[in-house]
């Protein structure tokens, strides 16, 4: 079985006319009625039954007539998206969280710089922005994607495509805090002074429901900067909302508490409609890729001082 017969087959089976088919495939209908048959003898099963001139699709017709449009689609989709490809058309707006780099998503620039080199005829325009910023702009379609950090949950009109999970982490320098338990709940932060990478309300819809429901308050700061973050948590009695753990040793923890029932996500957030989902897929496919290569790296270099990503 080939393309041609299969689009051949198809038609004649939407319009169950051999002669209004062979017309609009501009080809002959003998042409038409012996491709037919070649595929009717490769499958070793009748496509059609012609009773008094009435033609009908078998069993086998039906199945193949609706698998086979669904393949036709998908090959024309992909052909016009290699056409754009080709004529240099295609692109995407990226967005990538600050927060993220360097320690959760090391070597960006890098990366960007190997996947320009790789697929050239993508047309890459990338913007740093905090965390917040890039949720709101692929929800609004001002960008198509972007690497993000949130907790697990379902945004109206985007697709996540998740590189790694973590436990949520409270980390803090104060060995009394939470009565100096590795594990607590939601109700453990009332009242509590709270930082975080982004807005509870963006960042972590999750926990920020949660505490609606609950009626539980806690005074609560965004610092996107990463190493500020990281002094404050360290200078204070702040708690910082973090992954479980950094891989990075002279920023580890000796007091870091999880808060259970809540995971976050790093992955790549897209827009669902407007955006070309192919060349998504293919960026999402080399970033994940050379990330993983990464972490291994990093993982190997730091083995011996006892860090590492501690996930699921």
């Amino acid at each position: 079985m080939n393309l041609m017969q299969l689009r051949y087959f198809v038609r004649t089976a939407e319009l169950l006319n051999y002669s209004r088919a062979a017309e609009e495939l501009l080809v002959a209908r003998q042409s038409l009625r012996q491709s037919i048959a070649a595929l009717e003898e490769e499958i070793g099963r009748p496509l059609f039954t012609n009773t008094r001139n009435h033609l009908a699709l078998t069993e086998y017709g039906a199945y193949l007539a609706l698998a086979g449009k669904d393949v036709l689609t998908r090959w024309d989709e992909m052909e016009a998206g290699l056409g754009r490809l080709i004529r240099r058309a295609s692109g995407l707006k990226l967005g990538f969280s600050a927060t993220l780099e360097p320690f959760i998503l090391p070597n960006t620039d890098v990366l960007l710089r190997a996947f320009r080199a790789r697929f050239p005829d993508v047309q890459l325009t990338v913007l740093r922005m905090n965390n917040d910023e890039v949720i709101e702009a692929v929800s609004a379609g001002e960008l198509d994607a972007g690497f993000v950090l949130q907790l697990a949950c379902e945004r109206p009109g985007c697709r996540m495509d998740v590189l790694r999970e973590f436990e949520l982490a409270l980390d803090h320098a104060d060995p009394a805090l939470f009565g100096g338990r590795r594990r607590v709940g939601l109700a453990d932060l009332r009242d509590v002074d709270c930082l975080g990478m982004g807005s509870l309300a963006l960042t972590m819809p999750p926990l920020w429901e949660d505490c609606r429901r609950e009626g539980i308050a806690f005074p609560y700061r965004v610092v996107a900067d990463t190493l500020d973050a990281f002094y404050q948590m360290r200078h204070s009695r702040t708690v910082g909302f973090d992954i479980l753990k950094t891989d990075v040793p002279e920023f580890s923890w000796d007091h870091t508490t999880v808060l259970e029932g809540y995971r976050w996500q790093v992955g790549l957030l897209s827009a669902t409609k407007g955006a070309d989902a192919h060349l998504i897929e293919l960026f999402f496919r080399f970033m994940k890729q050379e990330y993983e290569s990464a972490w291994a790296r990093y993982e190997r270099q730091y083995a011996a001082a006892g860090t590492g990503f501690d996930e699921k």
